[in-house]
């Protein structure tokens, strides 16, 4: 059997690879040559002799799956799909419809309609169950092959057979795709009279440039102060970290450099520009902040721009470089290098770095992360081992495992769909509105008929499980003929488990303002769109009101820097 050109394509390769460094392999004492030929006989001996057939392309992506383990975890190999992925995320605009999906009672359902997108104007709805993609039935169908269906040449057209709560027949919507473009500066407006606020998604192609425009707009109703929110933001490329951070920064102010084992690894990145505002600044994160967010956060601490808010964030502080391995779409984005602050801090955690980190770092002192405090423009002290450390602590909300059923089972997201026209029927929905009694405890009675959630177990039900468990292990260690039935364990612990099940529903009392919040967002979501739900949502989030209580206290504000700085 002939090897594929993706195993030959990958092992020429590897060979120019090694031939190119091999002065300074052999210099390391490696043996990179036989342990390559070894690679091939081990390739060969399974493709010709192993009891069933594997195909070389199996075997050469098992190999680099394998690879990938001894290094970090941002080291990844694209198939040629995969790599288009890629692309959308970091160039973010594609061909598709519009909308968000998800898949509920294993169903594809939307999540919502993008505002300005073909699946808006044609009427798709918050809820809406995709049955067909033109002849294809969706039932079962993974995310990823819809989103497959989905997407196309703009000009195109897609059928969509929806199923809709409230109707008596299928809807048909015939719709013609366009360019979505992927929001990253998805939120801006002035949150009372004197801040202004930003949230930005992700790093893509334009996000210093629409952020930007954002800023120019708030500018005009003369803000005090600026709250920049990278929560939940997992990065993007380098470049727009840049331009994001000039926007903020000094013109000639480094933003961030790099440093890897070879020399042109080794970079400086610089403000090109003045900055877009230079007023109080205070910049949301979280432990979901990494990568590019981490880089202007450091940035911006390390050079007393704003004050940096929230909770530590994730601390991937590594470069990836972008391999092609053949002219078919396959990619390698192998980590080459490390993110460091303006101060010399490194953003990567240890935890996040490559397998031999540890034991290159004790033969080699000067590569080993500093944990120790560095120096501010100003003089304060910033911590360094791994990530950003916030200037203000302020934990992200802790939920009850009641309250992260509810989010995870889709509750709130359900009970609006199947109810919205009842409601709407009643009410006028507006920001202003308010979630009645009356709603209340008719989603007290949905949540608790439905059979997804009628499982749920507090912690207490949880331990008599285990100890139901445990019971039934020991009697069987004891005597293997033992009878195994809970009825006796059962008579025993009866009353309790009844009281502890009768308790389950006083959560929903306990939970009760979480409880209105996440209905009211859910239907101004669902009916008057995204920007009235952020709106609305920004108005009961505590790091954003802490932002806005130091961006509106001078003295607050600027003894945050002395605070720090007492620090060391």
């Amino acid at each position: 059997m002939k090897k594929s050109k993706l195993y030959y394509l990958t092992v020429t390769a590897l060979v120019l690879g090694f031939a190119l460094v091999g002065t300074r392999v052999r210099a390391d004492g490696e043996k990179f040559y036989s342990d390559l030929i070894r690679l091939d006989k081990v390739v060969t001996k399974i493709r010709e002799s192993y009891v069933e057939d594997v195909t070389s392309d199996e075997l050469v992506v098992a190999a680099i799956g394998g690879m990938r383990g001894i290094l970090d975890p941002h080291t990844s190999y694209f198939n040629p799909k995969e790599n288009e992925d890629l692309k959308v995320s970091t160039e973010g605009e594609f061909g598709g419809l519009g909308i968000q999906i998800g898949v509920r009672d294993r169903m594809l359902t939307v999540v919502s309609p993008i505002a300005g997108t073909p699946a808006q104007r044609m009427g798709l709805q918050a809820g809406d169950k995709i049955a067909r993609i033109d002849t294809l039935v969706t039932r079962d169908m993974t995310l990823d092959d819809a989103i497959d269906k989905l997407r196309g040449k703009p000009g195109t057209q897609v059928k969509l057979q929806i199923l809709r709560e409230g109707a008596l027949q299928p809807l048909e919507f015939v719709i013609t795709r366009e360019i979505i473009k992927i929001e990253s500066v998805s939120y801006a407006s002035m949150l009372n009279d004197s801040i202004g606020y930003v949230k930005v998604t992700q790093f893509a192609r334009r996000t210093g440039e629409d952020l930007e425009k954002k800023l120019e707009t708030l500018k005009k109703k003369n803000p005090k102060g600026i709250i920049l929110d990278l929560r939940v933001n997992p990065g993007g490329l380098l470049n727009q970290a840049v331009a994001v951070s000039e926007l903020f920064l000094n013109k000639d102010a480094m933003v961030v450099y790099t440093q890897g084992r070879m020399k042109n690894q080794n970079q400086e990145y610089h403000s090109q520009r003045d900055p877009a505002w230079t007023g109080k600044l205070v910049v949301l994160v979280n432990g979901n902040s990494a990568s590019a967010s981490e880089i202007v956060a450091g940035a911006v601490q390390d050079w007393d721009r704003g004050i940096v808010m929230g909770e530590d964030t994730y601390g991937k502080g590594s470069v990836q470089t972008l391999l092609p391995l053949d002219g078919e779409g396959n990619m390698l984005k192998l980590t080459t290098a490390y993110y460091y602050t303006p101060a010399g801090r490194c953003i990567n955690k240890p935890e996040n770095g490559v397998r031999f980190k540890r034991e290159r770092e004790a033969k080699d002192p000067a590569h080993k992360q500093d944990t120790t405090w560095f120096t501010t423009k100003s003089g304060r002290k910033v911590f360094s081992g791994g990530g950003i450390t916030p200037d203000v602590t302020v934990a992200d909300p802790r939920y009850t495992r009641f309250a992260q059923e509810l989010l995870r089972k889709t509750m709130f997201f359900g009970y609006v769909v199947k109810k919205r026209a009842g409601i709407t029927a009643k009410a006028k929905v507006t920001p202003d509105f308010e979630v009645t009694p009356e709603m209340l405890e008719d989603f007290h009675k949905y949540v608790f008929a439905d059979s997804a959630f009628s499982r749920f177990k507090s912690d207490a039900l949880l331990a008599i499980d285990d100890a139901r468990d445990a019971w039934k292990r020991e009697r069987k260690e004891r005597d293997s003929t033992a009878d195994t039935s809970t009825a006796e364990f059962q008579r025993a612990v009866g009353p309790l488990e009844a009281m502890l099940r009768a308790d389950v529903e006083k959560e929903f009392s306990a939970n009760l303002v979480f409880i209105k919040q996440q209905l009211k967002a859910e239907l101004l979501g669902a009916i008057l769109g995204e920007d009235a739900r952020t709106a609305f949502e920004l108005k009961n989030d505590r790091q954003v009101g802490e932002a806005i209580h130091y961006l509106g206290d001078s003295r607050l504000f600027t003894h945050v820097f002395k605070k720090v700085k007492d620090k060391g």
